[in-house]
Parts: C-alpha cells; sequence; structure tokens
C-alpha cells in the first residue's frame, strides 16, 4: 500500500501559487471573466463617457467657427407712417414754381413695417475665449473626475479578479480532497483483498471483509459529498466567468510552490496606502475639489475676456453686391459684479466637499490598514497551522506504516489498522484544508493591498 507523504504532496501541486507568478490557467480564466463581467463593462463605459467629457473640455479652449443664414418673409405686425409727402411736397412745388419746371415730382407718404421682408443674412461667426475661468478650471476638473471614474474601475476589476481567484482555489481543493478519497479507496480495497486471503486461509472470519466493505461504503459516502460540494464551486467558478454552469474548468497542475519570503505588516501597509485604486479614487476628489475650489475664488477676482469676430452679407434679397458685404470685430469682458452672494456659498461649498472627501480618505486608511493586518494575521496564522498539518501527517503515516507491517504480520488487530488508516486520511484532509486555506488567506493579502 503507497502510504509516502511524497506521493500526497504531489497531488497537492494544483493548489499551489507564488507572488510573483500565476498560473497561465488561472490567468486565462481572470481575462475571461473581466472581459465578459456585466458590471465592469457598464463601467467600463462609464469611464469612457468621462474620456469624451475631457476631450469636450479640451475643445472649449480652441475658437468656435459657425456659418449662419437666415432669409425672411413677413406680413403685417407693427408699422410706422412716415409722413415724406406732406413734409417734402411744398417744398418740391416751390421748387418748381422757381425753377418754372417740373423736375420736382409729387412725393407719397410711406408706411414701413418694423418686420423685415424679403431680409437675407449671411455670415461667418468666429469667437475665442481668451481668457475664461470656467474653461479654465473645467478641462482640470473633467480630467480628475475621469482619474478617478478610472481608479473605481481598477478597483472593482481587482475585486472581480480575486473572487475568480479565491473560486479557482476552492475548486482545486475540491479535486485535491476527491483525489485523497480515491487513495483511500486503493489502500481499503487493498485492506479488502488482503482480508479476503486470510478468510480463504481459514486465518480470519468473515467479519473483516464485511468491515472492510463497511469501510468502502463509508468512503464513497465522502466521495459523493465532495462531488457535489465540487458541482456546486463549479457552477458559482462558471457564473463569475458568465459561462454555462455545468462548464468542465481545467485544474492547473504546474502552479508553483508558495515562495520561502513574505512580507511584513509594514511593507503590507505601506503597499496598500500606495497602490489601492480607492485611495486614489479620492485624491482625484479632492483634486477635482480643489479646482473647483480655484475657480470660484477667481470668479471673485478676475473677470472673462474674448474676442470675436463676423464676415457677411446682408441687406433685401439675394443680391450679394458689394454694399449688402460688411464686416465686424469685437473684444468683450463679462464679470458679474453681483449674483447675491451665489459666488462666496459655492465656494464655501466647494470647502465643505473638500473636507468631507478628506474625512472620508482617513476613515477608509483606518478600514484598509485593519484589513491588511487582519488578512496578514490570518495568513500567518494559516502558514504555521498548514506547517503542523504537515508535521501531523508525517507522523500519522509513519505509525500507518508500522501498523500495517504488524497487520499483514498478524500482530495488529484491524480495528487498530482501521483507526491508523482514519488518521492518515484525516490528517490528509487537514494539509490539504489548512493548504488551501493558506493559499486563500494569501489571496486575500494579495486583494487587501491593492496588488495587480
Amino acid at each position: 500500500m503507497k502510504t509516502t507523504s511524497s506521493i500526497f504532496f504531489a497531488l497537492l501541486m494544483p493548489l499551489a501559487s507564488a507572488w510573483a507568478q500565476r498560473s497561465a490557467v488561472l490567468e486565462a480564466y481572470v481575462q475571461e471573466g473581466l472581459t465578459r463581467n456585466a458590471a465592469l463593462q457598464q463601467q467600463s463605459k462609464v469611464q469612457e463617457q468621462y474620456a469624451e467629457r475631457v476631450k469636450q473640455a479640451d475643445g472649449l479652449r480652441l475658437p468656435s467657427v459657425g456659418f449662419n443664414a437666415s432669409y425672411t418673409l413677413a406680413a403685417g405686425g407693427r408699422s410706422i407712417e412716415l409722413p415724406i409727402g406732406d413734409l417734402l411736397n411744398p417744398v418740391y412745388s416751390t421748387l418748381n414754381d422757381i425753377t418754372g419746371t417740373n423736375n420736382f415730382p409729387t412725393v407719397e407718404n410711406t408706411k414701413e413695417q418694423f418686420l423685415p421682408n424679403n431680409f437675407q443674412q449671411t455670415n461667418l461667426e468666429v469667437q475665442y475665449p481668451v481668457f475664461n475661468n470656467d474653461i479654465r478650471y473645467n478641462r482640470s476638473i473633467q480630467r480628475h473626475l475621469a482619474e478617478g471614474q478610472y481608479a473605481q474601475l481598477q478597483a472593482q476589476t481587482n475585486d472581480t479578479r480575486y473572487r475568480i481567484t479565491e473560486a479557482y482555489l476552492r475548486y482545486l481543493q475540491t479535486i485535491e480532497a476527491e483525489k485523497i478519497w480515491l487513495n483511500t479507496k486503493v489502500v481499503l480495497g487493498e485492506l479488502r483483498t488482503f482480508n479476503a486471503s486470510l478468510v480463504r486461509n481459514n486465518v480470519a472470519t468473515k467479519d473483516v471483509v464485511a468491515t472492510a466493505d463497511y469501510e468502502l461504503s463509508k468512503a464513497d459516502n465522502e466521495l459523493y459529498k465532495i462531488r457535489s460540494q465540487q458541482n456546486t464551486v463549479r457552477a458559482y467558478f462558471n457564473q463569475l466567468l458568465y459561462r454555462d454552469l455545468q462548464t468542465p474548468i481545467i485544474a492547473d497542475t504546474i502552479l508553483l510552490d508558495l515562495p520561502a519570503d513574505t512580507f511584513t505588516l509594514d511593507t503590507l501597509i505601506r503597499y496598500a496606502r500606495a497602490h489601492r485604486q480607492e485611495f486614489k479614487a479620492l485624491q482625484a476628489g479632492m483634486a477635482a475639489t480643489d479646482d473647483n475650489l480655484r475657480l470660484q475664488e477667481a470668479k471673485l477676482k478676475l473677470p472673462n475676456a474674448y474676442i470675436g469676430g463676423e464676415l457677411g452679407f446682408q441687406g433685401f434679397g439675394y443680391n450679394l453686391l458689394d454694399e449688402q458685404a460688411y464686416a465686424l470685430g469685437q473684444v468683450g469682458l463679462t464679470y458679474d459684479i453681483f449674483q447675491g452672494g451665489i459666488r462666496k456659498s459655492k465656494a464655501q461649498e466647494a470647502r465643505l466637499e473638500k473636507e468631507r472627501i478628506q474625512l472620508q480618505y482617513n476613515d477608509l486608511e483606518q478600514q484598509i490598514v485593519l484589513q491588511v493586518t487582519q488578512n496578514h494575521n490570518n495568513f500567518v496564522a494559516a502558514y504555521q497551522t498548514w506547517q503542523t498539518s504537515r508535521q501531523g501527517l508525517q507522523a500519522a503515516e509513519e505509525i500507518f506504516r508500522i501498523v500495517t507491517n504488524k497487520y499483514r504480520a498478524g500482530n495488529q488487530l484491524l480495528i487498530e489498522w482501521l483507526d491508523a488508516q482514519n488518521r492518515v486520511t484525516a490528517a490528509r484532509l487537514q494539509v490539504l484544508v489548512s493548504y488551501a486555506d493558506l493559499l486563500i488567506q494569501e489571496n486575500n493579502v494579495k486583494a487587501s493591498i491593492g496588488y495587480p
């Protein structure tokens, strides 16, 4: 019967991991899950929207050029009476009498409506904001908001990555547990064969065969439980990847051993402060608030300045004659002298928002430090548990080897052999559970510090 530790630890290789390297199989699954994740897809679209807002803010700094053409037909409306005839006819009549001619005709009174009829205006308009507080700071604000949104997307991406990784590790745990019970069945099968030979040789009674069959049925029951758990974990893993829940999962068999060196708690905390995307999101929000505060303060001090101009044609009918052409230039300043204290209130609102984000940042820092500390402690405890469980397995396998030799020599009771065998199975499962928990705790440490 195969009872060496080397065979058992070879079964554990699919559960191994490393800080600096990943399984190619697992990484492929992670990328598939990130690509298909609906929540990440929505966040990605939001990120693209923020990027477009940055482009729009950049575009506001450039000159704007517009083409306008209008043609007006009008009838009715307000009008004005112009008594030109009443004013000029007496003068013209006198002039005709003096000159003895009819060179000065009679003029009729006219009536002009205010709405222009048959009037067109066609022009090309150019405007350029020489100095504009809103445009100046809006560009920076939009960039910071885009950076904050990107950090949130990265934080959600990391969370999804580590949930997929944990589910994969738990699936591998069920695979290895199944192997342990299958190996136990092999050992129990060898026991039944040996006991049956004892019965045939009248060395033992049939109860030893029945006992072996009973132990085999217990192993079959454990296998059923493990496979049921395996199906559940597989369904959850496939759900994270947005696949059919029954899709087979490739169990990686070439993952690396755990690294010998681990980081200290202080190193982990410093890394988390520098790399957790939640910090970057709040820092971007605080920078945007600073820009908004500077914007409100600038509005209290400086006016906006612009230049512009028009080139076009204007007149009755589309004659486009020289007298219809015109050119116009503008230079302007705008400044809101009084707005009922709105600008000061907005500046104060920006200060309060900055203080709120700072408090949120401090609270997040405390939470993340606590999270990193807890995960580090859990990792250290899991590592110690794994080491002691390995020592326990070595002792159990040595006892089982001795008891097996004695049992074959007829110097050990069957119940003692079964007790030794059960201890070996329990020890192997304990090593598996502690090893899987160690990898999961390592995964949690990575997630808590924002390790990519």
